[in-house]
């Protein structure tokens, strides 16, 4: 083994809203992952973050293993500016002082992960989305995201909430409008969980969930696969020469909804590239090959 890695204790750290991935690599190759609750600076301060760590992550850990780490490197969701990036380090130190801590957004962790050095498109379609045209390993341009609210096409949050808006509309048949109550879907917890209680685009999210069990039916497939296409006119096809790259993808949502995001790819006559459900295999080897 490189005498470089050996003795080499690092962490990455890849980061939506819905779930944090710690990998954990304590001799360069050797790696161990661990889960947490995700991190994002738009809906958790600095203590929150120092909770998840000092909660979660640590307890899952050996003391000789958290004194050994000596880089930190996090990429997360909302990670978009000084400040929220500072909300994040700060929350992040506090867990452990000794970590040199790097904070990257998210969008920065697909592109690596996807693409390494070379050029495309990488998406996120997860619990939010985002995108970015990505030339010889540099994020050349990027349409920065408004949310869940204003945006976030495509994602688990988006699907979600266009599939309460159509029952909430009455613009499903009466058959499927049954089949829905039969989840639960209520008026009253909806509003209370979207209005009053914290993380609304997580719970928007677990919508795409029920979107996910009625595939079979065509209402909430082409619910779906029009998310998807509103994806591509708003979030890819207006970066400069879109259509000479393939489009790549990492997410829950873009790995569990293939099919119907190969279709609306079809139609805006998108060339696809690569999917993948998590990116920290990508990060992994990426970083690795920044050591050797």
């Amino acid at each position: 083994m490189d005498d470089k890695l050996s003795n080499f204790h690092m962490i990455i750290a890849d980061s939506g809203s819905t779930k944090t991935t710690w990998r954990i690599s304590n001799n360069g190759y050797e790696f161990f992952d661990f889960n947490t609750d995700g991190i994002n600076p738009y809906f958790q301060s600095a203590q929150d973050i120092s909770n998840i760590v000092k909660n979660q992550l640590f307890p899952q850990l050996n003391d000789s293993l958290i004194g050994a780490l000596d880089i930190l490197h996090f990429y997360g969701a909302g990670c978009s500016n000084s400040e929220k990036t500072n909300i994040v380090s700060s929350g992040l130190k506090s867990g452990f002082e000794k970590w040199e801590v790097n904070v990257e957004h998210d969008l920065l962790a697909s592109a690596r992960a996807l693409l390494g050095n070379e050029s495309g498109i990488a998406c996120i379609l997860g619990t939010g989305s985002n995108s970015c045209l990505y030339l010889n390993g540099i994020i050349a341009e990027n349409i920065p995201s408004w949310g869940y609210q204003f945006g976030d096409f495509g994602s688990g949050a988006h699907i979600g909430k266009e599939l309460i808006q159509a029952y909430a509309n009455n613009q499903y048949s009466d058959s499927l409008k049954k089949e829905l109550e039969k989840t639960g879907i209520d008026r009253e917890t909806i509003l209370n969980n979207v209005y009053q209680k914290p993380l609304p685009n997580r719970y928007l999210a677990s919508y795409s969930k029920i979107a996910g069990n009625f595939l079979n039916n065509n209402e909430i497939n082409e619910l779906v696969v029009s998310c998807f296409e509103k994806f591509f006119k708003h979030q890819v096809e207006i970066y400069t020469d879109f259509s000479k790259y393939p489009v790549s993808f990492v997410g829950s949502v873009a790995f569990h909804f293939t099919k119907q995001l190969h279709e609306a790819a079809k139609r805006r006559n998108i060339k696809l590239g690569t999917t993948l459900k998590e990116p920290i295999d990508g990060l992994f080897n990426y970083h690795l090959k920044l050591l050797k």
